[in-house]
């Protein structure tokens, strides 16, 4: 499986501190299977990570469209959308995350910083 192949090595080449590698890989997973939930997921991360909020969004949503079970991703949207300021985004991400796993701790912990900010 190619995808596969590209998203262990996007995870290795950050394991081992190449981050500039890690982004063209988890493009390349998800241009071979975009269904890849898991591979957009980390693409968001590591967009994320480099500053990109926009890219980072969008890749989350591909992931959760992908996977809609899967709690860490609106997490994930969540606290992309908390550090842009888009703190009513953020709460509705966050709720989604505990929705699909009410013992989320992170998403009630980031709830309830979203609110001591507002």
């Amino acid at each position: 499986n190619q995808a596969e192949f590209h998203y262990d090595l996007a995870l290795a080449l950050n394991d081992v501190g190449q981050s500039q590698r890690v982004i063209p890989e988890l493009e390349q997973a998800v241009k071979l299977n975009p269904q890849f939930a898991r591979a957009w997921y980390n693409l968001g991360l590591a967009r994320s990570g480099h500053g990109d909020a926009d890219g980072a969004l969008a890749a989350l949503l591909r992931a959760e469209s992908a996977d809609p079970n899967d709690p860490r991703i609106p997490y994930a949207r969540a606290t992309v959308l908390a550090r842009q300021g888009n703190l009513t985004a953020a709460r509705a991400a966050a709720q989604r995350a505990l929705k699909l796993n009410p013992d989320f701790t992170a998403a009630t912990d980031l709830l309830r910083q979203i609110k001591v900010q507002q």
